[in-house]
């Protein structure tokens, strides 16, 4: 990619800077409830556990997109990088950051070893963009995802 754009790891020391970001996909999450409630996540998954890359706009602090990711081992598809959250600013949309961060975490499965990319999206008409861009990635849709709240504590 020939633009401006900085993709980068957000180490748990820098949690604060992918905060808006992700409260703008998970806005009632404990997790990003503050810095240290992120850096506590961050920290209590270990090292094959969820980690944060965003996108940078020169002169910004804050990611202007971000995205989640951790190593998985499926009996299905074996060691599989595993897309928990992607989410761009509303004010950033439709500059290529979602993109971006895409095609640097297909080649961080790569790096890793992974036999697969997986992602879960939401559904519902505030999602289509995201879906279309799925797609143009070569992602197929493969599963139906089913959860059971169990009413337990979030931690």
């Amino acid at each position: 990619m020939t633009d401006a754009r900085d993709l980068r790891p957000i180490p748990p020391a820098q949690a604060q800077t992918a905060l808006p970001a992700l409260r703008t996909l998970r806005p009632d999450s404990p997790h990003t409830a503050t810095p240290d409630t992120l850096r506590a996540f961050l920290s209590a998954t270990g090292p094959e556990g969820y980690a944060l890359v965003g996108a940078f706009e020169p002169g910004r602090e804050e990611a202007a997109a971000v995205a989640g990711y951790r190593v998985m081992h499926l009996l299905y598809a074996g060691r599989t990088l595993y897309v928990d959250d992607l989410s761009t600013l509303p004010e950033f949309r439709g500059r290529g950051h979602a993109r971006a961060l895409l095609h640097w975490l297909d080649a961080r499965a790569r790096d890793l070893d992974c036999a697969e990319l997986h992602l879960d999206a939401g559904v519902g008409e505030t999602r289509h963009a995201a879906h279309r861009l799925y797609h143009r990635a070569g992602m197929n849709i493969t599963a139906y995802h089913f959860s059971l709240p169990l009413g337990r504590g979030t931690a």
